[in-house]
Order: structure tokens, then sequence, then C-alpha cells
């Protein structure tokens, strides 16, 4: 369904998705109600079997916070517990570290599949990386993952200038230090090359940057890409074999995966 909305022109940071233990619901927002029918009606027409759209109406000040109601904290791996930002007088498991968290859309909170992919790869890397790079950073919520994992040096970019805002507040608010920078992959020109790299976008923006992200990982360093749909596993993995890379791991959920490429060693 994710996949379906995509290609429909919605991007995962405009989507929120919560799974239940027998239904997932899926909620998007626009402006316009004429353009929410007629994105209903498109979606009806898809036939995805099981699945069912309807509209309401909001206020657009009433969404932003509507969809926190039914946030709880959570468990992002092994070692690290989600809790949202005003809930943090929640108490965190017993040998756990807390991630204090706020977020425009779920899609940063750790929620979504490919975030809690990619997050689980940085915190098995721990220890044998100190620089990173986290592509679309969203929440920054890899990025303090990274940084709790022993990351030194750590960069985040997005190209829309509020994640980097709302990335900006969740790394002061867990006492952490990034730069974060407002601006696309292809403008993106880094001072020095990084022991990690991970890029959770859509499987095409990974095939069309496939180039530059690669050449943002040191040689034997690592590189995570997330946010790839099951039906283009091979799509993206056939694209980076030609340029002479190949997964060292792959992660695979109900809807979606991730690959670990490592010890990339060319210029």
């Amino acid at each position: 369904m994710v996949a379906f909305l995509a290609l429909a022109g919605y991007g995962l940071s405009s989507l929120v998705e919560e799974e239940g233990r027998t239904v997932c619901a899926l909620s998007l927002y626009v402006s316009d109600k004429s353009l929410a029918d007629r994105l209903a009606a498109l979606f009806g027409s898809s036939r995805i079997a099981g699945a069912r759209a309807f509209c309401r109406v909001h206020r657009e000040r009433d969404w932003a916070s509507r969809w926190k109601e039914g946030w709880k904290p959570f468990s992002l791996t092994r070692k690290f517990h989600v809790i949202p930002l005003w809930q943090e007088s929640r108490d965190c498991p017993a040998g756990k570290s807390p991630i204090f968290l706020d977020t425009t859309n779920a899609f940063g909170t750790g929620l979504h599949e490919t975030t809690r992919f990619t997050a689980r790869i940085i915190d098995r890397l721990a220890g044998r990386f100190t620089s990173f790079l986290d592509v679309g950073t969203g929440s920054g919520i890899l990025a303090i993952v990274a940084l709790r994992c022993g990351a030194t040096q750590c960069v985040g970019i997005d190209i829309d200038p509020g994640a980097v805002k709302v990335a900006r507040q969740n790394l002061k608010a867990n006492q952490l230090t990034c730069r974060l920078k407002a601006c696309d992959v292809n403008d993106f020109r880094p001072r020095t090359r990084f022991d990690l790299v991970a890029a959770n976008l859509v499987s095409s923006d990974l095939i069309s940057f496939r180039d530059r992200l690669i050449s943002f990982v040191r040689p034997g360093g690592h590189l995570v890409v997330s946010g790839i749909s099951l039906e283009n596993m091979d799509r993206v993995e056939r694209s980076f074999a030609l340029a002479g890379v190949h997964p060292d791991r792959v992660v695979k959920g109900r809807e979606w995966s991730a690959m670990l490429f490592k010890s990339l060693s060319f210029d």
C-alpha cells in the first residue's frame, strides 16, 4: 500500500503508518478535499486485497498532532528504547538506553520497518565506525543511534528544511551534536568520506543517487540502504551490482527491505 502511494507521488515522509496485530493503517494529509477524494478513488480502484479507503476532515494544526495520540514508547533495537519527547518521564526498560524523540509525522519515529531495519544494522556495527553520514535524516533518529554507537563525527542531510529543524531539536533533546544541512544529495560536497553511510530513501532515489552514495563511503567503510519495497529488491541489487558492489546482508520484512554493503574498497 505504501508503495502504491509512493508511485502516486507521495513520499514516505508524507505518510503515517500504524501497525496493529491484524491491520496496517496508513494516513495522509492533503489540504484540498477534492484531491483527497480523487486519491481515495484511485486507491480504491487499485484492488489491493483487504484495503479500504476513506476521508476525514481535520484542521491542519489538528493533523500535526492527532496521530501522536497512539504513539507509545517502544524498543527500537536491542540497546535503544524510543520515548516520545512529551512523555519523557516514562521509565526506560533495564538495560536499554532511551532516545527522546519528537517529529512531525510517524515515519521519523522508528515505527516504520525501513527505519527499524537501518537502526538495527547501525546498532550491530557499534564500535566499528567513528564517522557517520545520514542521508535523508528526517527526525534525526538514525544520527542519534549512530552517535550512541560510537560515532564522533556525524553529518545529516535532508532536502526538507523542516526535517532538519526537527532533527536539530531531537539531537539537542538527547544532548548530542550532529552537523545538519538542508540540501539535495547531488549538491552535498563533504570534506571527507565516512566510515558508515546510511540512506533511508525510496528505491528510485537509491538507484538515482547510487554513485553519489557510494562516493561518500571511505575505502573499507560500510553503506546501508533502506526504503526498498520487496518488489524492488532485485532492481536495487542489480543497480548496485553494476557499480561493482554486492550486499553482505539483506534484511526483509512484511513490505520493506534494507541492504548492508560492507568494506567498500574502490575509489
